[in-house]
């Protein structure tokens, strides 16, 4: 890879270990969904605060990097190499999460609560599939796969994109302006049908957030964007970092505000305009100033980021699972959720980041994870 692009894969990593940070968050957080698979009754609002602010510039992220190696992927090796490799890389992973370890995810919401079926089997053959569905951490992977799907097409039917010219274009001002707006646009015309929080769960093969979903596309196509305009290359367009961060910031608060508002105001328009227009606000600036820090601070390829960044998928793939039990796990304890957060997510990284590294090792599971 590029030397200047190793940050890309360095804020994917980071950005999996805020992942796990989000979920095990999920575990302490007052006011947790009640369908969350496991909620401890030691609670605060700290990481109440935690999840509302790192939920939400994520994906989008997760759904840049993917859109801005995407389209160079695809012209280097051709459709059927391209797809090979998804195949091994992201199908295979999607296809055996959903049958083995969401379901494990989904039995702790029962087994927490102490109302778990007498066996697991019989809860794998029943109500996971009838009333429990769940795709668990694995909804990402089926709509990367959408997204490789609409490109692959697009590639095909559109001669331009496979011989398209690339030449170093910073972006204007009115590129972030209009990205925003349409971004927020759509997350507030679709909340007019869908709560903001609102997962569709009924086509078993893809699971989304309605307000959310078509932000994602948008945020892949951006990524395949910057890869045309060169961006991060050399004499290619870098963010900023002083700017970015001080909108990161105050985009921050704004977002944190209207979001605590919706929970009792969630019906007024003026609300979910506040709402819908923060939060994309604040994914695009935390997205621009995230390439922004990691640029200019940790464009490394050191051995310890070399083996996280490397080892960062199959955190992604395995780490509900040791959140989750580890969560159901420190039940018992009678301490502090500030004690047991550090403990459940060190344990949960480390358990993770070893058993991708033992895995690896063999050559066949290396090619999948």
């Amino acid at each position: 890879m590029n030397k200047r692009l190793y940050f890309l894969d360095n804020l994917r990593g980071i950005v999996i270990f805020m992942v796990v940070v989000l979920h095990v968050f999920l575990c302490y957080m007052k006011y947790a969904p009640s369908w969350w698979y496991v909620i401890d009754p030691r609670q605060s609002m700290f990481f109440t605060y935690g999840v509302i602010l790192i939920d939400v510039p994520i994906m989008p992220i997760m759904f840049f990097i993917a859109g801005y190696f995407s389209l160079s992927s695809l012209q280097k090796h051709g459709v059927y190499e391209f797809w090979a490799a998804k195949f091994r890389r992201i199908i295979i992973p999607w296809v055996l999460g959903v049958f083995f370890l969401a379901p494990p995810s989904m039995y702790m919401i029962l087994l927490s609560r102490g109302k778990a079926p007498a066996s697991y089997i019989e809860f794998w053959f029943g109500q996971f599939w009838k009333t429990m569905f769940s795709q668990s951490v694995f909804w990402f992977l089926g709509l990367l796969t959408l997204c490789y799907l609409i490109l692959t097409v697009s590639y095909k039917f559109i001669g331009s994109l496979q011989n398209i010219k690339r030449e170093a274009k910073k972006p204007s001002v009115m590129l972030s302006v209009l990205f925003i707006a349409v971004t927020s646009g759509i997350f507030l015309g679709m909340n007019q049908f869908f709560a903001v929080d609102k997962w569709v769960t009924d086509y078993y093969i893809i699971i989304f957030q309605p307000v959310r979903v078509f932000l994602y596309f948008l945020y892949f196509g951006l990524g395949v964007l910057a890869w045309k305009r060169r961006w991060f290359e050399t004499s290619g367009f870098m963010p900023k970092i002083i700017p970015w961060s001080v909108l990161f910031f105050v985009s921050a608060i704004f977002y944190l505000n209207f979001k605590l508002m919706m929970a009792g105001r969630g019906g007024e328009l003026a609300i979910q305009t506040g709402n819908a227009f923060g939060f994309n606000l604040f994914a695009y600036s935390a997205m621009m100033a995230g390439l922004a820090l990691f640029q200019r601070l940790l464009n490394s390829d050191g051995s310890l980021w070399k083996s996280f960044s490397a080892s960062s998928y199959g955190i992604y793939i395995f780490h509900s699972i040791a959140v989750y039990y580890g969560a159901y796990y420190l039940l018992r304890m009678d301490a502090s959720p500030f004690v047991k957060v550090p403990i459940l997510l060190s344990a949960s990284i480390i358990i993770c980041w070893a058993l991708t590294v033992l895995l690896k090792k063999s050559r066949i599971i290396s090619r999948i994870i």
